[in-house]
């Protein structure tokens, strides 16, 4: 992309901001942002209400006031409010009074968190915390009190609040309790938030019969948790990421019922898990990315589930639902098998040699061999009327579903003509080198389905397909208008199609030897994570269609010094956008006028170093002869077609000459001293010289 060859250099000047404490009364509900000052919305660190505030105050705190880091809002009577201007951002909503409101202090369209919040302290009247209202305040961390009006916390409202280390639950509470500084129901018979931050071992209550969802999510600082023979049930991701589930799991012989990811990325798990006779409702992703686990042990009582060889069944053993991912050497799967589960095979890293699939299989779920690393072949008995294989490759029977390709298999490969699906993560983390063509029988490809093959080089496509074609070894569609895969071992620079509109999700995820991309104008949008780990990018420069950029989408450019963007508007980005970017060093770079805008908005006002540009890209070069010009002396005479936009000059040190909206279509100008200037009116450009 071409751009005018002069930058207008500026550094946000360092203005020291004095952290500063204020008292309101708020005597009209939704009336706080005329209460307190541009400047004091950058400076209140300490803020008490009391008065009337509802949900569109609550917005303003959130999206406003930068550093707010203690609220008190005990002497505050919150109240309702329906429209579009709370805190469920452009969507009309019905907001109770007396509820401290959805999405307090997150913001679900901006993915904003109120990382600066430390300390909130309750109205006596609160009946209800919202959903999400706390969100990943990662920063809160005062003891957290429940008034004794308060009777409903709603979902993943203190979740991601990772500083929080008590709860204290005022005694006449009807609803809830507090011991030990974790939070549960009034009979303690549910244990519903045990604090992130508290540490040393904890044995759950012997009265606790329900473990609630998230209830252990990512508490990284317990050293281990007792789990009491009263639990009958256990939540969704009730343990999941938590560093106090550690050797070995004996779940209680209580225990009926475990939700979705009850144990998911337990990392300690590092033994045998035994489930007891009572567990008979038993959800998806329970011991996911626990890849430690070396075994599982099902009581010989259970009515739904039995184990074998250390890997988990149905009771027959009709279905192969978790193979533990420490476990070593060849795998053999029983021949009364039919159901392979989805991730049943999940990072098993350490399973060697060939896994044959028997007679009566006749589901394989997607993900069932992902991570595998040393596995070097698929077999088939041949009497199964549902999968091959050939040349170790897993295919369905009539090989038009491509499901796993053996990791360690090298070489180059020729796929055959008949796939028309290939599964996802098919040939993830796959050794294959050279160029892999996709027959024109292909329609589907699945997700991540060449995630980290490091060596192929190209993803070519039959000319025929009707579905995906290929430019210089990349996966677009058809028309060419989507960018899908960009092989990992490409180097060096990359020219996207003019045709691309849109680059998908972890497109380029991983190709740390791409080191320039060329970005087309008629680029749309950027999926999520889709240059996630391009180390090797150290300047991007986006055109000036771009709307979109999702989550994640540069996350872990750490080599990159210059990100350039010609959209005066900044695009919505969220805290993972440009994370693990060193905003402090990478300058960013933006339309002449548009650094005011940039420097306001979430995670684009994160870079401090902003220069300002003209881009080429966004304007027209006068084509249409909108500006006219001759010079006398240093006096530049400048006729113009419209004098209802912007008319600035700039030197070519980028110095703004001049910047005012034209009286008439006829004036003059006094130029500095001799040189080149750059003339610009509304999205018009002129270079001119004396």
């Amino acid at each position: 992309m071409k751009k005018i060859t002069f930058t207008i250099l500026f550094f946000l000047a360092g203005i020291s901001l004095i952290a500063q404490t204020k008292t309101l009364n708020v005597a009209t509900q939704g009336n706080l942002k005329n209460l307190i000052t541009t400047t004091e919305q950058k400076t209140i660190t300490t803020l008490t209400l009391s008065g009337s505030i509802d949900s569109r105050d609550f917005a303003f705190m959130r999206d406003k006031m930068s550093a707010l880091a203690v609220l008190n809002l005990t002497m505050v009577s919150i109240k309702a409010y329906t429209g579009t201007d709370g805190t469920n951002s452009g969507v009309n909503t019905a907001y109770n009074a007396n509820e401290i409101p959805i999405y307090a202090f997150y913001d679900p369209l901006l993915f904003t968190y109120k990382a600066s919040l430390t300390s909130i302290s309750f109205p006596s009247t609160t009946s209800k915390i919202g959903e999400k209202a706390f969100y990943y305040c990662y920063n809160l961390s005062s003891t957290i009190t429940i008034p004794a009006s308060l009777t409903r916390i709603g979902d993943a409202a203190f979740y991601g609040c990772s500083s929080i280390s008590t709860f204290s639950v005022v005694p006449s509470n009807p609803r809830y309790s507090s011991s030990s500084g974790v939070l549960f129901n009034k009979s303690q018979d549910s244990l519903f938030i045990f604090p992130p931050a508290k540490g040393n071992s904890y044995t759950i209550p012997s009265t606790v019969k329900h473990v609630g969802s998230s209830a252990f999510d990512n508490c990284y600082k317990v050293s281990s948790v007792t789990i009491p023979s009263s639990v009958t049930s256990i939540g969704s991701y009730a343990f999941s990421g938590c560093s106090g589930i550690v050797g070995s799991l004996t779940l209680p012989a209580s225990l009926k019922t475990m939700g979705d990811g009850a144990f998911y990325a337990c990392s300690g798990l590092t033994g045998t898990v035994t489930i007891p006779a009572s567990l008979t409702d038993f959800g998806n992703y329970c011991f996911l990315e626990s890849n430690n686990i070396s075994s599982f042990v099902v009581n010989a009582s259970n009515p739904n589930y039995s184990s074998e060889n250390g890997m988990l069944y149905s009771k027959n053993k009709d279905s192969l639902f978790i193979c533990p991912p420490a476990k070593q050497g060849a795998v053999v799967i029983p021949s009364t098998v039919k159901l392979i589960g989805s991730h049943a095979f999940y990072n098993c890293s350490k399973l060697t040699g060939t896994v044959t699939i028997p007679a009566l299989v006749d589901y394989v779920g997607y993900y069932a061999f992902y991570g595998c690393s040393l596995l070097s072949a698929f077999e088939v008995n041949s009497q199964n009327n549902y999968f091959t294989a050939e040349n170790g490759v897993l295919f369905s029977k009539n090989k038009d579903r491509l499901i796993a390709f053996p990791i360690t298999k090298t070489a180059t490969y020729s796929m055959p003509a008949t796939v028309m699906q290939i599964d996802p993560a098919a040939f993830a983390f796959s050794q294959l080198s050279g160029a892999l063509v996709l027959p024109a029988s292909v329609i589907t490809i699945g997700d991540y389905a060449f995630y980290n093959a490091k060596q192929i080089s190209a993803i070519n496509v039959d000319g025929a397909n009707q579905r995906y074609s290929s430019d210089n070894g990349v996966l677009l569609n058809r028309t060419q208008d989507t960018l899908f895969v960009c092989p990992f071992a490409k180097t060096g620079s990359f020219d996207v199609p003019a045709t691309v509109k849109h680059i998908n999700y972890s497109a380029f995820d991983g190709c740390a030897g791409i080191s320039v991309v060329t970005f087309p104008n008629s680029l749309i949008s950027i999926g999520g994570y889709a240059f996630e780990y391009c180390t090797g990018l150290t300047k991007i420069q986006l055109p000036p269609n771009i709307t979109n950029i999702s989550d994640g989408a540069f996350y872990s450019c750490t080599n990159l010094t210059e990100l350039s963007i010609a959209n005066p508007n900044p695009p919505i980005v969220d805290y993972y956008t440009f994370d693990q970017i060193n905003k402090s060093t990478c300058k960013l770079i933006v339309p002449v006028g548009s650094s005011t805008k940039y420097s306001s908005i979430n995670y684009w006002k994160d870079f401090t170093l902003v220069n300002e540009q003209v881009f080429q890209s966004a304007l027209s070069e006068n084509t249409e002869k909108q500006i006219s010009y001759s010079i006398t002396g240093n006096i530049l005479s400048v006729k113009i077609s419209n004098p209802n936009d912007n008319l600035l000059i700039y030197s070519v040190m980028g110095v703004v000459v001049y910047n005012a909206k034209p009286v008439s279509t006829s004036i003059q100008i006094t130029l500095p001293a001799k040189g080149f200037y750059i003339v610009r009116l509304g999205n018009n450009v002129l270079k001119i010289s004396f």
